[in-house]
């Protein structure tokens, strides 16, 4: 069959400012969809100048679209061309399964993949081309009339037996992200995550069980992506890359072994930073450049109530670790937790500042379905525009601090971390600088946050 996958244009405030890199899920489904013999052409709408000609849809027998919150509206828009055009729509990603009604309800979307889409997206291909039944496909939900079913949840997949990415049906060039100058392209090495944070919705959509790849998996891909596509910095985009430290310091052996200039950068706790530092050493002799922190407070109640599992002086010390090997820590801050109050949002501001990590990113407490979080304040929700659940705006009534305030203080986390220095102006500058700025991406940024 003739499969046409999406995705959907993301976000102009991230786009303003160069953030744009492949849609590697997307890119898997393409892979094993082209496995099982399938044509496929993929259309990523979030890239610069992302358009989706009428004609892609006409040559299509399906097209799939895949979905996260921000983009849930932007997605069904899609949708709705497609199935204008007489051709059924498939919906992937962590919105549509959570939020099925809902997309049901548009009447644009016929079938919804439940989690990874890898085996699933093939199996419904193939009860279509022999017009069995597709109750029968694991990992679905489907709209039968008035009423809506799952069938049994899919297998988890091995996700060492997946192919690569299908890197070669995407313009690489057209992604602008970089590192140090650096074009990057990014790496999954492993699914689901084993934490407990109540605002992630990772552990539902994937599971609570860790699958990994192999170091050696790990680095046939990178052999690919180094070799065949040139790319000299990789961001290894799992929640947590570093969970097994071995199989973290195989690759960087196995990176070195090489002889790679290569640069590279990657998520991970910090009760695993302070646990491992001789892992860290390996990292950076391997061309680790930067490590993305769940900081998320320095209110230790809060990082209770959020699921972490690590205290204000372990983070003081991972941020040392890193520096001490000459690595960049990306700290990451949630703020407006349930239990904080204006002054525990302080606090966690002059946190971020003493800590002096070379990159701080504050975001407000998001409900996103699928998630505890959401469950727990569904009834104090009073923003279901979803283009706003992007941690920029405060979407839900906080029980302690006024909407208004809360949203002030975002801006002064933000002024307040980056005016701390010149070398820190200089490094939002060099970091926001990496796409092309222009009037009408401004303008455009400017309408994404306030409209």
């Amino acid at each position: 069959m003739n499969v046409l996958l999406v995705n959907p244009p993301s976000s102009s405030v991230f786009n303003t400012f160069g953030l744009s890199l492949p849609p590697i899920g997307l890119l898997y489904v393409a892979a094993t969809l082209e496995q099982a013999g399938h044509s496929v052409v993929v259309r990523d709408l979030a890239a610069d100048d992302g358009h989706l000609d009428d004609a892609d849809i006409r040559r299509a027998d399906v097209v799939g679209i895949s979905a996260d919150t921000t983009r849930a509206n932007k997605a069904l828009a899609v949708a709705r061309r497609v199935s204008a055009a007489g051709r059924p729509v498939v919906m992937g990603g962590p919105h549509p399964q959570f939020m099925a009604a809902d997309i049901f309800a548009s009447g644009y979307v016929d079938y919804i993949v439940r989690g990874e889409g890898e085996f699933t997206f093939p199996n419904l291909l193939t009860a279509l081309q022999n017009r069995d039944s597709v109750a029968a496909v694991k990992g679905l939900i489907i709209k039968d009339g008035r009423h809506q079913i799952e069938t049994p949840a899919a297998d988890p997949i091995d996700v060492e037996t997946l192919p690569f990415p299908a890197r070669h049906l995407v313009d690489l060039h057209r992604y602008r992200a970089s590192m140090d100058g650096r074009p990057i392209t990014p790496i999954v090495t492993s699914r689901g995550c084993p934490g407990a944070c109540h605002f992630c919705s990772s552990s539902s959509f994937f599971g609570r069980g860790w699958r990994f790849r192999s170091a050696g998996s790990v680095l046939a891909e990178l052999d690919e992506v180094y070799n065949r596509y040139g790319f000299r910095a990789v961001c290894f985009m799992d929640d947590n890359f570093t969970l097994a430290p071995p199989r973290v310091e195989q690759i960087a052996a196995g990176i070195i072994d090489r002889g790679y200039d290569l640069k590279w950068w990657n998520f991970s706790r910090v009760d695993t930073i302070v646990k491992n530092p001789a892992m860290v050493t390996k990292m950076a002799a391997a061309g680790s450049t930067t490590i993305y922190l769940g900081i998320e407070s320095g209110n230790e109640d809060t990082l209770n109530s959020l699921g972490k599992n690590t205290t204000a002086s372990d983070v003081t010390r991972a941020v040392d670790i890193l520096r001490q090997n000459g690595i960049e820590s990306y700290g990451s801050y949630i703020i407006g937790n349930l239990n904080e109050t204006a002054a525990d949002v302080e606090s966690t501001i002059d946190l971020a500042v003493r800590l002096n990590t070379n990159i701080a990113q504050f975001t407000i407490l998001t409900p996103y379905p699928g998630t505890q979080l959401y469950e727990e304040i569904k009834d104090r929700i009073f923003c279901r525009r979803w283009k706003f659940y992007d941690g920029l705006h405060i979407v839900f009534r906080h029980p302690l601090i006024n909407r208004h305030y809360l949203q002030f203080l975002l801006i002064k986390a933000f002024v307040k971390f980056y005016r701390r220095s010149h070398e820190a102006t200089q490094g939002f500058k060099q970091a926001a600088g990496r796409g092309k700025l222009t009037f009408r991406k401004l303008a455009l940024c400017a309408w994404e946050l306030f409209f």
